[in-house]
Parts: C-alpha cells; structure tokens; sequence
C-alpha cells in the first residue's frame, strides 16, 4: 500500500489539514504534531532522535523497547512528502514504525 496516498485520502475525506505528520505502527495511523523544519533538520542530522520525540505516543501499543534502527529514509523533493521507517525491538520481536509527512495541498 502507498501509505502517502492513503493519508491524502484519509486528510480530504476527514480534513485534517492542520496534521500532516502522522505515525503508523500495526495497521493505525496516529497524528503526531511535529515542526515541519524541525522534522527536516532531524531527517540530515540524527532520525533517532525524532523516534525519542514520539517514543512516548508509543508505550500503549509497544512494550520494552528494547533496540532502534532506521531502516530508510525516503524524500520526494517534488511533493515535500518525508517517510522513515524504523525497526523496533521489542517484547513482540521486531516491528515497522513509520513516519510519514506530506505538505497538505
């Protein structure tokens, strides 16, 4: 699934205009508030630290987590979307978080 085109879907339908930064972790989307130039200065310089940022919205669905990896890192310059991807080691194994941002048209 093209989870970017999703959220366009989803963002029309519902118009959540004001949240274009999202977490998606087992099959659910969750609105996260995120500087959109922070969220880019993070993206260069240190992607670990903007998981430490939503680690917290996290807890409810991941126990002891236990190790982080970014995965990827995708950037489309011309639709300013922004996707990370990130391994997490936990007490269920090792599962996909993902970070997805676009700019709302």
């Amino acid at each position: 699934m093209d989870y970017l085109i999703f959220l366009r879907i989803v963002n029309k339908r519902l118009r959540f205009n004001a949240l274009p930064t999202w977490v998606y972790v087992f099959d659910e989307f969750k609105p996260i508030d995120v500087d959109t130039n922070e969220l880019f200065r993070l993206a260069e310089e240190n992607p670990l630290e903007l998981f430490e940022i939503i680690r917290e919205i996290l807890v409810d669905d991941i126990k002891e987590i236990k190790d982080v990896k970014v995965h990827d890192i995708y950037f489309n310059p011309s639709s300013f979307e922004l996707l990370f991807e990130y391994l997490v080691t936990c007490g269920l194994g090792e599962i996909s978080v993902k970070i997805i941002h676009y700019q709302v048209s």
